[in-house]
């Protein structure tokens, strides 16, 4: 059992529990020189051999793929039961901004910043579905993330990053079943199939902004936690009018009509968004009997 003060890892001090999961735990360690990091500890305990020589690789892989949006990672290493991963400290993920935003406002997070943040976030899942990721071109396929949501979209000083990269996946639709990888309600259908497309991480990351967005409400609730798809988690009829056709479209349980890429998407949203307000303004400068007002010559 992991403790505050303890070094698991030589010259590594364990300060605080960020997290916990079924993977195992997350810690603010402070290193010998000062500078906080983050401590994964993946609990490798029942898991066959080659599973856990998978992930290091995975993560080795990753840590030679550096974007703006990643989460940074230092190393990894081996301490019995653990395999633990050395990365950077962020301020906090989405989640905990929603937790904030509703403490001090109680609304979740404006729609304007959150674009702002995911719009970070579709670059580079769209920049790991486009990069060359050891192990991946032998399959035949680019990358997704496979487990796009709130928690692993963490915040660092004016960045937003994604984290977690352990479920990373091939996206390879003409390989057979491997199991279901995902954490639902964000895991797109083809993900409970066993497979992975090159626009799995966009449905993940449509059910993200609606949850930030406009939380719980719009959710089904039933069957919202099953391992087995049971159809959209989102009912689209509580879904704003001006975004529903770019939700429902990136929502598709048929991959091929989702957008062709997650900034695409993004993007799309908020010209709806631009387009919504337009109309809105000229609502209300309309004028009894139809007519306009005009300011420098334009309505």
């Amino acid at each position: 059992m992991l403790r505050a003060g303890e070094e698991p890892l030589p010259g590594y001090r364990l300060i605080k529990k960020l997290g916990s999961g079924g993977f195992g735990e997350v810690w603010s360690a402070m290193p010998r020189d000062g500078k906080q990091v983050a401590l994964k500890f993946i609990d490798c305990q029942g898991k066959p051999g080659p599973t856990i020589g998978q992930e290091i690789r995975m993560i080795r892989g990753l840590k030679d793929l550096k974007h703006p949006c990643f989460i940074r990672l230092y190393g990894v290493c081996a301490n019995s039961p653990y395999v633990i991963i050395i990365m950077e400290r962020a301020d906090g993920s989405l989640k905990d901004l929603q937790d904030a935003y509703l403490e001090e406002t109680g609304r979740d997070i404006p729609p304007d910043h959150l674009l702002e943040l995911l719009e970070q976030a579709a670059t580079g899942l769209d920049h790991l579905a486009e990069g060359k990721l050891p192990g991946f071109n032998s399959l035949g396929g680019c990358a997704q993330h496979c487990d796009v949501k709130p928690s692993n979209l963490l915040v660092v000083g004016d960045t937003l990053k994604l984290a977690d990269f352990g479920l990373c996946s091939s996206a390879r639709q003409d390989f057979g079943c491997q199991g279901f990888r995902g954490t639902p309600p964000y895991a797109a259908p083809e993900l409970y199939d066993g497979r992975t497309t090159s626009r799995t991480d966009q449905y993940s990351l449509a059910v993200t902004y609606c949850e930030l967005s406009m939380g719980q409400r719009v959710f089904v609730q039933e069957g919202n936690d099953s391992a087995a798809y049971r159809g959209p988690p989102i009912d689209l009829t509580k879904l704003r009018d001006h975004e529903f056709s770019v939700l429902g479209r990136a929502l598709s349980e048929r991959w091929t009509d989702r957008f062709p890429s997650c900034r695409e998407f993004v993007a799309a949203l908020k010209e709806a968004m631009r387009k919504s307000r337009h109309a809105r303004h000229v609502a209300a400068t309309a004028l009894p009997g139809g007519s306009y007002s005009y300011q420098n010559g334009r309505p």
